[in-house]
């Protein structure tokens, strides 16, 4: 019985501290109450049940015990306080901030109220909001969220997802399950590759646009380098993903694809810039390291990005590799130097630039409360919060408390606000005339050519 208490009370206090990281995600719902009941019955039978005669070992359990129901206390304090800072929120100040946040959701009611209150620049739309439903039911939920902004006199909604076709298709079912765009063109000749993936952006394009998507995340500029990956990588699987290890195919490959999306109103989102092709650490959990010169990077790695960003619309997602020669104390999304010194001053670029998803471990590990602030700071426009949504709330009361402090870049969050209007203002006069029940449209020839190559037929 001591043994089971000693034990017990350690993985108690482990999950206490880690309630509210994202990690434990799928498990919150359960370890939360767990957490809090068995400390409770633990210091029950400590104090005054039959275990509670004095004696250093038990002091010494009590003491654990307690922490744990003190730490799981303060983690959900804590959110809660967040969450009612932000949601109590309904000044001019709160919406300049919410129009930079992109935030996935799993409770519309939620959703709605921050939508409402113009807390949120825009929504995710993951695999978990589509799920057995058919194409009408999402395109009608999306409309309804977007009345919700008109009918508050507020911007549009930026309505992003992450199809890239392949192991990353989050909304597939209900569209159609494409191969990745490095399979569509893995033997296509240098010249044909831009048309060939015109036409998987148009086959995407005109089914995200049916249901009310206008940004997508993808295509992957990042350069494949198989040699580079390991055992450890689970969840990015960037040598799956990536185009190619040539710059040169990859390049008019994301710009054909940018292309076929812009035809139908669809923004597509260069990513994850510096690259993330050399990084042998997944950024889901781990911290990565980029350890590449700049010298080097230019000539091969940040091609693609260059050039597609020149030739499209595109917006370009910044990931949470640390560039470790130009920046070795914090990640790519939120530092300075990376975004400001290279992106928009040598580079030149003035377009939306989003982060990759802030509840990645590569971020939590430094601080979600100063992500948020750092990265608008560095010249970021958009913060994406698309897995652990809870996050939203410190992240967006850590920009309010910054903003009131004067730690906020209001200067640099004027130029942000100008792109992102920019932004909108194009995604609002795009006519989508086309029916839900009809996105999916007749086959050209050269969607045809993209889907024989890997054996799937078009619906």
């Amino acid at each position: 019985m001591r043994l089971l208490f000693g034990l017990s009370s350690g993985i108690a206090l482990v999950l206490a501290m880690l309630l509210r990281n994202p990690l434990l995600l799928v498990w919150r719902s359960t370890a939360t109450p767990l957490v809090f009941g068995i400390s409770t019955l633990a210091l029950y039978a400590l104090c005054i049940g039959p275990y509670r005669a004095p004696s250093r070992r038990r002091s010494v359990l009590r003491t654990l015990w307690s922490g744990a129901l003190l730490i799981a206390a303060m983690q959900e304090g804590s959110f809660l306080l967040h969450k009612r800072a932000v949601l109590g929120a309904v000044d001019a100040d709160a919406r300049r901030i919410g129009a930079h946040l992109i935030v996935g959701y799993s409770n519309p009611k939620t959703m709605k109220t921050l939508i409402e209150k113009g807390l949120v620049g825009g929504i995710f739309i993951s695999a978990h909001n589509v799920k057995g439903r058919g194409l009408v039911a999402i395109h009608t939920e999306i409309a309804a969220l977007q009345a919700l902004r008109r009918k508050a006199g507020l911007p549009l909604l930026i309505v992003s997802t992450d199809q890239e076709g392949g192991i990353v298709s989050r909304l597939s079912p209900p569209l159609t399950p494409l191969p990745s765009l490095a399979d569509a063109t893995a033997d296509a000749r240098t010249e044909d590759i831009e048309s060939l993936a015109f036409a998987y952006g148009e086959q995407q394009g005109r089914e995200l646009a049916g249901l009310g998507v206008n940004v997508n995340f993808a295509p992957l500029a990042d350069l494949s380098s198989p040699a580079h990956r390991h055992h450890f990588d689970f969840r990015s699987q960037i040598g799956r993903r990536a185009i190619d290890t040539d710059p040169a195919r990859v390049s008019p490959a994301i710009i054909g694809y940018a292309h076929g999306l812009e035809a139908n109103g669809v923004y597509a989102t260069l990513k994850h810039f510096p690259g993330l092709g050399r990084v042998t650490a997944d950024t889901h959990i781990f911290p990565a390291t980029l350890a590449a010169s700049e010298r080097e990077l230019e000539a091969s790695d940040w091609i693609p990005f260059r050039h597609g960003l020149r030739a499209t619309q595109s917006l370009l997602m910044v990931g949470h590799a640390t560039l470790s020669t130009v920046d070795a104390k914090r990640p790519a999304s939120r530092s300075a130097k990376v975004i400001r010194g290279i992106v928009r001053q040598r580079w030149g670029h003035d377009g939306i630039l989003v982060t990759d998803d802030l509840t990645m471990g590569a971020v939590v590990r430094q601080g979600l409360c100063s992500a948020g602030v750092d990265a608008i700071n560095a010249g970021i426009d958009l913060l994406l919060v698309s897995y652990d949504t809870d996050q939203y709330y410190e992240i967006f009361d850590c920009l309010r408390q910054a903003k009131a402090r004067g730690t906020l870049n209001i200067r640099l969050l004027d130029k942000s606000q100008r792109r992102l209007d920019r932004l909108l203002q194009t995604i609002d006069s795009f006519p989508i005339k086309e029916s839900i029940l009809t996105a999916r449209g007749p086959d050209s020839t050269a969607r045809t050519r993209v889907l024989s190559r890997t054996g799937l037929k078009a619906p």
